[in-house]
């Protein structure tokens, strides 16, 4: 079976260079195009003084800008946790077409954090999609898709690696297929769609006043490992923040109080008493989204 040609567009995490390394390994990965840097020359130069490598450079092709895809000739563009909206111009270079792939069952969960919305809508399940690109966020036809039972309270980092691992292979079977001529694609019901932009992420509360206890453990169990000011305080600052540990439930309660108590919180639930760790200041935790 013919191998294709295909340009990958990748941020440097987990996910991305386990994708680009099974495109390295089935097809002719002709090139990658990473995140724009910040703070440009100047801070490329720093990074190499610290003697810091480029993950994508692991994997032996140009590192190119995305005006540069062109003259690739791709077959395929693969897009694996890119952090930048791809011009219609750049993604029309590929003579089939391009491919994304996103941590959710969409359409539910459209944006910039697919695990995110899985853990804070208290879905009961999470899932990997494969999907074709089109001019909507997140909103091309389904090329493939697989769900797993999201363990209660299970780690978000946990998650995303057995998320990552799943979306290698649906990627490949994918690609296999269209190297045989053939495109999987089903429409998206758009009855079933959400979205949150990094934004909504990063204003986003927990209204642990309201929901039961078992949800907010379950949300902040989960998401804490990564994120922090998902709670907020009295007078609406965001409460800095580690892992849930616990719950028990109890009509001794006054729903919205935040108790302060040995290495954490106590937030008083609707129906009981969630324990919360304190922020490591090891963690760096930040309650912006992640690059994924």
């Amino acid at each position: 079976m013919a191998s294709l040609t295909i340009v990958g567009f990748a941020s440097g995490s987990p996910l991305s260079q386990m994708a680009m390394a099974r495109l390295a390994s089935d097809h002719r990965l002709s090139a990658i195009v990473g995140p724009p840097s910040r703070g440009g020359v100047l801070r490329t130069l720093a990074r190499r003084l610290r003697g810091k490598k480029d993950p994508l450079a692991a994997f032996g092709v140009p590192l190119i800008e995305a005006g540069e895809v062109g003259r690739f000739k791709p077959d395929v563009i693969v897009v694996a946790s890119f952090p930048r909206i791809i011009a219609a111009d750049v993604l029309a270079a590929a003579r089939i077409g391009a491919l994304n792939m996103h941590a959710s069952a969409l359409p539910r969960h459209r944006g910039v954090d697919g695990i995110f919305g899985t853990y804070f809508d208290d879905d009961r399940d999470a899932a990997m999609t494969i999907h074709w690109i089109n001019d909507r966020i997140d909103g091309g036809d389904i090329a493939a898709q697989q769900a797993i039972p999201l363990a209660r309270g299970r780690p978000s980092r946990e998650l995303y690696i057995e998320l990552a691992a799943i979306g290698v292979e649906l990627l490949s079977d994918v690609l296999e297929q269209v190297s045989a001529g053939q495109l999987p694609r089903r429409r998206q019901d758009e009855s079933r769609a959400s979205y949150r932009s990094a934004a909504d992420i990063a204003e986003a509360r927990i209204p642990f006043a309201r929901w039961p206890a078992e949800r907010v453990w379950h949300v902040l169990s989960g998401l804490g490992d990564q994120r922090s000011g998902l709670v907020a305080e009295a007078a609406g600052e965001p409460l800095m923040h580690g892992r849930a540990t616990h719950y028990h439930l109890t009509d001794d309660v006054e729903p919205g109080h935040i108790a302060a108590v040995d290495a954490g919180f106590e937030l008083h639930c609707s129906d009981g008493i969630v324990t919360l760790e304190a922020a490591s200041n090891s963690a760096c935790r930040s309650s912006r989204p992640r690059a994924r």
